[in-house]
């Protein structure tokens, strides 16, 4: 009995060898399988970029800030000096004006189709030559009584589709 008792009390379960081994066998074939899928979804995702077209990624690149709007008093010209901050030439295709108190369509999808270089600023006017594009109502210039003291919403489209929007009033009021 006693050499039983001395036999029970020197044996272990397991030893630290075995332990390490099944703890490692375990660690490795999880740390494998989350491995694996993580490269899967990273090739699925590298192969969907793959299908987007350079012109595409290319409208996230444009940027458009309008620097200075001008309403021409006793006229019903806009001057609008725009420049293009972002890493690609933007080409302004229309140009709409809404006065915000009545949601008055001032100017509706005027064609503009001026090109803004990058880092470049452009001028671009609206109602100068032809004097339909901008309709004003009343005495038909932008210090009548009726549209001096509002604001305006002017938005412009590119031909990528992006559009970019401000708020200007006439002579800063």
């Amino acid at each position: 009995m006693r050499n039983v008792s001395k036999f029970a009390r020197n044996r272990r379960a397991v030893s630290q060898v075995m332990g390490s081994v099944v703890i490692l066998g375990i660690v490795s074939s999880v740390g494998s399988v989350i491995l694996f899928n993580g490269m899967d979804s990273i090739s699925a995702f590298t192969y969907d970029l793959s299908f987007h077209e350079p012109v595409k990624n290319e409208i996230h690149r444009e940027d458009i800030v309008f620097e200075h709007i001008r309403f021409e008093p006793n006229t019903d010209n806009l001057i609008m000096n725009l420049a293009n901050i972002g890493t690609v030439e933007s080409s302004i295709s229309t140009v709409t004006i809404m006065k915000v108190d009545n949601q008055e369509i001032i100017a509706n999808w005027v064609d503009v189709n001026q090109i803004i270089q990058i880092k470049n600023t452009e001028q671009i006017t609206i109602d100068g030559a032809d004097d339909s594009e901008i309709v004003l109502q009343g005495t038909g210039v932008w210090n009548d009584a009726s549209y001096v003291d509002s604001d305006y919403k002017i938005s412009l489209t590119t031909n990528r589709g992006n559009f970019f929007t401000t708020v200007a009033s006439p002579f800063n009021t």
